[in-house]
């Protein structure tokens, strides 16, 4: 970035922190309101000459950086254009934030600026979650899905095969329906050994992002709902160390350049907070969508396993039928146990680890906001890869196998309700 660009921004910059404050000291009690509104007005025609020019600057920025990416893979430059503006963004918010009132009758507040930051920290997350890798995991879930209905064909044959005629010219037979239970049971095999392949390729490359999972636990990644976020933010961690690692190679060539150095640490510590705000969403998930399904799923069971033992009290000659029934009622609660005891641990892991997170956010932006030395801003963002390595390793998920075959199954059954967001 030219000096020229530095002095542009912290001119803006500098316009922006004392107009805005003025225009969130406005209450329904002033008594000058026409010198209120035009008071404002000017606020919102300068914010907005703001936003326009620091666009300016984070093109700028880019030129910048562009030496230092066009050697990377293209999905890093990809990453990098596509994030690299609503990082800028996000840290241009951070830094008007304190600037603000808490709560204000018109303007901006921290209250609405925080959700403004919150917005384009997710917009951050959507963009630097993905990855390659990912192509594995939904060829994966594919194919388990298909095998899941095909399980649910051959149970329907093996059903109607117990009234079908020996012969028939007009029905299906006897033979007819154990073809077709043959010819489902060929194709799961042949699936699930798609399947095999397709794990060993994505192991290898969740591995070379740092997430170093055994065979166990790679299967309850892939058989629960919030494996998906687990794999999501090792891709984050990936990527975010990926554009950290760029950064501190900007910050290196800034020199003196005390403003430019500061502005890539800024985006740094901005990365950082979009990974609290990857544990934030998995954290919502949990408990305000899988949880909520979950214990749903449970009470409705529990409902039908009641009424199934009823039947069995007044129906003993259907008593086979209804025995399996509840027989597998109790292996749904039983896999409903399994995974709700699995989900609560996963949020107390996640919490657990955006509280340090939240911790090492606090020390980084309290560093960017006193630093006066840019050489010390490369050692911190250097420093930086061995935290995120240890944040990484906490994610993995502990090691629960499945008690069974039948277990994993049925385990993957109700993923497919959570995933889709019904209860039955």
């Amino acid at each position: 970035m030219s000096h020229d660009s530095t002095r542009l921004l912290g001119a803006l910059a500098l316009g922006l922190l004392i107009s805005i404050p003025a225009a969130g000291a406005q209450t329904p009690d002033s008594t000058d309101t026409g010198a209120s509104a035009d008071l404002w007005s000017q606020t919102r025609e300068r914010a907005a000459g703001w936003w326009e020019q620091s666009r300016d600057l984070a093109g700028q920025a880019m030129r910048d950086a562009r030496g230092l990416i066009e050697d990377q893979e293209p999905d890093f430059n990809r990453i990098w254009q596509q994030a690299m503006p609503t990082l800028d963004q996000a840290l241009l918010l951070e830094q008007r934030h304190q600037t603000l009132p808490e709560s204000a009758w018109f303007g901006l507040d921290q209250k609405a600026n925080r959700v403004e930051i919150d917005a384009l920290l997710d917009e951050a997350v959507a963009i630097l979650s993905v990855s390659p890798a990912l192509q594995y995991r939904d060829r994966i879930q594919t194919q388990q899905e298909q095998i899941v209905r095909w399980r649910a064909e051959i149970a329907d044959h093996r059903q109607k095969r117990v009234t079908a005629p020996t012969e028939s010219t007009f029905k299906k037979t006897v033979a007819d329906y154990d073809a077709l239970i043959t010819a489902r049971e060929s194709d799961i095999r042949r699936a699930t050994q798609e399947i095999d392949a397709l794990k060993r390729e994505f192991a290898q490359s969740l591995r070379a992002i740092g997430l170093k999972l055994e065979d166990e636990q790679l299967d309850l990644l892939l058989s629960t709902v919030v494996g998906d976020n687990l794999v999501d933010l090792g891709i984050l961690f990936d990527n975010v160390k990926a554009i950290t690692l760029q950064l501190e190679q900007l910050l290196e060539q800034s020199g003196e350049d005390l403003q430019s150095a500061r502005r890539y640490y800024g985006l740094y510590v901005v990365l950082l907070k979009s990974l609290d705000r990857m544990h934030v969403q998995i954290e919502e998930a949990i408990d305000e969508r899988y949880l909520p399904q979950i214990d749903d799923i449970v009470g409705q069971t529990q409902t039908l396993a009641a009424d199934t033992e009823r039947l069995l009290r007044e129906s003993p000659d259907r008593r086979a039928l209804l025995e399996g029934n509840l027989q597998a009622q109790q292996l749904t609660l039983q896999a409903a146990g399994f995974y709700r005891q699995y989900l609560v641990d996963q949020a107390a892991q996640v919490r657990q680890a955006r509280a340090e997170l939240e911790q090492d956010i606090a020390a980084a932006w309290n560093t960017y906001e006193t630093v006066r030395v840019s050489g010390e801003l490369v050692g911190l963002v250097r420093s930086s890869q061995l935290l995120l390595e240890g944040l990484m390793n906490r994610q993995a998920p502990a090691l629960r196998p499945f008690e069974s075959l039948e277990m994993q199954r049925e385990i993957q059954k109700l993923t497919q309700q959570l995933r889709g967001g019904v209860s039955g």
